[in-house]
């Protein structure tokens, strides 16, 4: 089994291990990290956290692409083997995490392809619609 840590800047990692737990309260293999919340040295955590997560795969979700959480998980992703996944948002922690095939490069590739996808400006998709909705009456 895959494990996950959610890392972010702030609780924002709390709140998606939180949703997580929302949809599967006996979820046992997604771990959450709040950087720089109770103290400075977020790396140190980090490392901690790998070590103790070290055996089966390990994917690591992180908020900003060029942020400090992701430099850090991206800076030791080699070292300790594990995949590093920037840009969180729901659609893509609930399908990793819930996915029932085992997680390689080609699921991450297809799932953050799909969450691509699935962030949509709805002002302009609710106009075009009803533009289409006119013209084929």
């Amino acid at each position: 089994m895959t494990n996950f840590i959610i890392a972010t800047h702030g609780r924002l990692a709390e709140g998606f291990y939180e949703s997580v737990k929302f949809f599967n309260s006996q979820i046992e293999n997604v771990y959450y990290m709040n950087a720089y919340v109770e103290h400075n040295d977020f790396e140190k955590d980090f490392i901690e956290k790998v070590k103790e997560l070290s055996g089966p795969p390990l994917i690591v979700l992180t908020d900003i692409p060029g942020g400090s959480v992701n430099r850090i998980a991206s800076k030791h992703m080699t070292a300790y083997g594990y995949q590093v996944i920037s840009g969180i948002n729901l659609s893509i922690l609930l399908e990793l995490v819930f996915s029932p095939e085992t997680i390689n490069e080609e699921i991450i590739e297809r799932v953050v392809t799909s969450s691509r996808e699935q962030l949509v400006f709805m002002n302009k998709l609710i106009e075009e619609m009803e533009g289409k909705e006119f013209t084929n009456d």
